[in-house]
C-alpha cells in the first residue's frame, strides 16, 4: 500500500466511518508502530497495549487529522510518542517496567544457525541502544528500524532535518563507541 494516494483514499473513507478502510490502515502501519513503541518501552505486553491505544486514539480522532499538515504515518507516530511520554510519566510514579532481556525477533530466518547469530547480534545492538540518549535512540529507531526519511523523522519529532542529521550522527558515533567497548553494554 504505502503510496500516498492509496493512504489518502483510505483516510477519507475512514473519516466517513468505514471500519474496513481503518482496518486496512491498521494493517499497513501496526508493525511499524509496534516496533517504534517496543524499542522505546522495552516490554512486549506494554508495547502491544500502547500500540492498540495509538490506533484507538487515531480511530476516535480521525476527524481531526488534516491530510495537508502531516503524513498519516507521522500522525500515528506522534500519537504513539505522546502515549509513550504519558506511560513513562505514570511509570516514574511507580516501579519502572524493566526492558526484557530478549527483544522479539523482527524477521525470522529459515536457517537456525543464522537465526541464533542474528538474535545474538540483535540483543547486543538492543542493549547498546538503551545506552543512547532518548533523542538519539528515537532518531536511530525511526531511521534504521522503521526506514523513514530524515524529512519524515523531522516531521514526527517536530525538529529540523538538520537536527535529525546531527542527532543521527551523534547517535551513530555513540553507538559505535558503545559497541566497541563490550563492557559498557553490560553495565
Amino acid at each position: 500500500m504505502s503510496n500516498d494516494a492509496g493512504v489518502r483514499n483510505l483516510v477519507k473513507r475512514a473519516k466517513n466511518r468505514d471500519p474496513e478502510s481503518f482496518g486496512m490502515l491498521y494493517d499497513e502501519y501496526v508493525d511499524q508502530i509496534f516496533r517504534y513503541v517496543y524499542y522505546k518501552v522495552g516490554n512486549v505486553t506494554e508495547s502491544q497495549d500502547l500500540t492498540g491505544q495509538t490506533f484507538l486514539k487515531a480511530f476516535e480522532n480521525i476527524d481531526s487529522y488534516e491530510m495537508r499538515d502531516v503524513a498519516f504515518s507521522s500522525w500515528l507516530y506522534q500519537i504513539a510518542h505522546n502515549l509513550i511520554v504519558d506511560f513513562f510519566r505514570r511509570e516514574s510514579k511507580q516501579e519502572r517496567v524493566p526492558f526484557e532481556d530478549n527483544p522479539p525477533t523482527v524477521s525470522p530466518h529459515g536457517n537456525p544457525v543464522e537465526a541464533v547469530i542474528s538474535d545474538m547480534e540483535s540483543e547486543r545492538l538492543y542493549k547498546a541502544m538503551r545506552k543512547l540518549t532518548h533523542n538519539q535512540r528515537e532518531v536511530l529507531i525511526l531511521k534504521f528500524i522503521d526506514n523513514l526519511s530524515n524529512a519524515h523523522i523531522a516531521e514526527i519529532m517536530g525538529v529540523s532535518v538538520g537536527a535529525v542529521k546531527s542527532t543521527q550522527k551523534r547517535g551513530l558515533l555513540s553507538l559505535n563507541r558503545i559497541l566497541g567497548n563490550s563492557s559498557e553494554i553490560n553495565s
